[in-house]
Parts: structure tokens; sequence; C-alpha cells
């Protein structure tokens, strides 16, 4: 792949990880101001059914709201999930994450 196709995907990569990390991340978006991260999660899985049922009312199926739900559900323990492991490795300082921003830095300077 050129340097500079690369360089547009990691861009592009980065500023999607940026906004999925300010909705996702109870520690960044207005959810943070809770100190319990359980109660976070709840909140964040309340907000997940809410959505599937504003879905399923949209579409006018009932039937769509168990499958909404169940998708909004299994996305949002993924994105809990996969934020775990991001953390872990950026506290281990041996994240590709990490290398990715330092590197954005250098070339940005």
């Amino acid at each position: 792949m050129p340097l500079n196709k690369r360089a547009c995907y990691e861009k592009f990569a980065l500023r999607v990880f940026d906004k999925y990390n300010y909705i996702f991340n109870s520690k960044k978006n207005p959810l943070r101001h809770i100190p319990d991260p359980v109660s976070r999660f709840y909140i964040m899985t309340i907000l997940a059914v809410m959505w599937s049922l504003a879905f399923a009312l949209y579409i006018g199926s009932i039937i769509y709201f168990g499958i909404s739900l169940a998708a909004h559900i299994i996305l949002l323990l993924m994105f809990f999930f996969i934020m775990a492991v991001f953390y872990d490795a950026e506290r281990n300082k041996n994240s590709w994450l990490l290398k990715l921003r330092q590197d954005q830095k250098i070339n940005n300077n």
C-alpha cells in the first residue's frame, strides 16, 4: 500500500476512534460525572434499550424491537470490552494506538 494511502487510512481510523471514544467512553462523555462505573454501564444499557425502542417504533414493528435490543446490547458489551483492552494496552505502554498517536504527533510537527 502506498505511504500516502496508508497515512489517509490511519488518519481516518484515528478520527473514527476519537468520535467513538467521545460517545462510548464514559470517562469522556457527560456520564464521567457519575463516579460508579457500574452505574455508568447501567445508564448506557438503558440508553441502548431506548434507542432500540425508538427504532422499533419508527419501523412500526414490535418484532424489530427484540432484534434491535439484542443488537444494541451486544454492540454495547463489545464496545466496553474493546475499550478495556485499549486502556490496558495503553497502560502497559505497548499499544498500537499509542504508537500511532506518537507517529501522528511526529508527522504533524
